[in-house]
């Protein structure tokens, strides 16, 4: 049983779909359960998990819930265990897409090509929106949680690649990620930085105040100063990541 696999980036998946749980309140409580994957998940966090408006005998009703997960994980089932305040799953994190994902993202790595290629690793990882098919309004939380993981692992994985000379090849992507996450400047700045990079400056201004023009209009205030400081130095005609008018871009 140590081989099974359960995914959490995308529906929920068990096994590489041999297992399969039409409930979704089965969903919930195993897509709860694993999120915490070989930790005790108290009874009072699994009801606020599982249900947006919890029945009157809950906790029995949770019970009730914990054999038929069991019942339908066939082999599996005993992984489901009963803790001292409620129940755990007996799995190793790196069973668990998750926090597969969430190790290889850790794994800073003084070589940028190393830690590239654990980022392209963890973001594989992904079938989907993570918790596609659990659908409380928790879960939903947790869903919207990971997926911000996510995006911050494709802004560092984009920013790598464009330290590594791969800004002409990035700019059809970022073009459709600051379509897609308007208010996300990490993107517009790496796009901008893409196109300077690439010989395309007057691109890069125009890209700039499509933003600021966007912020004004649904906001009410101006890009935030890394965006602003990008836009001035290329306004100054130097090569980005290099001393200027304006010191460092993208020191941290």
């Amino acid at each position: 049983m140590e081989s099974c696999r359960f995914g959490l980036l995308g529906e929920l998946s068990i096994d590489d779909g041999a297992v399969v749980l039409k409930a979704s309140k089965l969903r919930g409580l195993l897509a709860a359960l694993l999120l915490r994957a070989g930790r005790p998940v108290s009874q009072s966090e699994l009801v606020e998990q599982i249900w947006d408006e919890p029945p009157s005998r809950a906790n029995s009703t949770l019970q009730v819930y914990v054999v038929r997960l069991r019942q339908v994980l066939g082999d599996y089932g005993p992984l489901v265990l009963r803790s001292s305040t409620g129940y755990r799953i007996d799995v190793h994190a790196d069973q668990v897409d998750l926090h597969r994902f969430r190790g290889l993202v850790a794994r800073h790595d003084t070589d940028a090509r190393t830690e590239l290629g654990n980022l392209r690793e963890a973001l594989s990882l992904w079938r989907g929106p993570a918790l596609a098919d659990v659908d409380s309004e928790a879960m939903r939380f947790e869903a919207d949680r990971l997926d911000e993981e996510r995006l911050v692992a494709v802004e560092r994985r984009i920013e790598l690649e464009i330290e590594l000379g791969a800004h002409r090849e990035l700019v059809p992507e970022l073009r459709a990620l600051t379509r897609r996450h308007p208010l996300r400047e990490r993107f517009a700045e790496f796009l901008m930085t893409a196109l300077h990079r690439g010989g395309r400056s007057a691109d890069a201004l125009e890209i700039y105040r499509v933003v600021h023009r966007m912020f004004a209009d649904e906001l009410g205030v101006r890009p935030g100063p890394r965006l602003a400081r990008l836009h001035e130095q290329i306004l100054c005609g130097r090569e980005i990541g290099t001393p200027s008018c304006l010191g460092p871009l993208n020191r941290r």
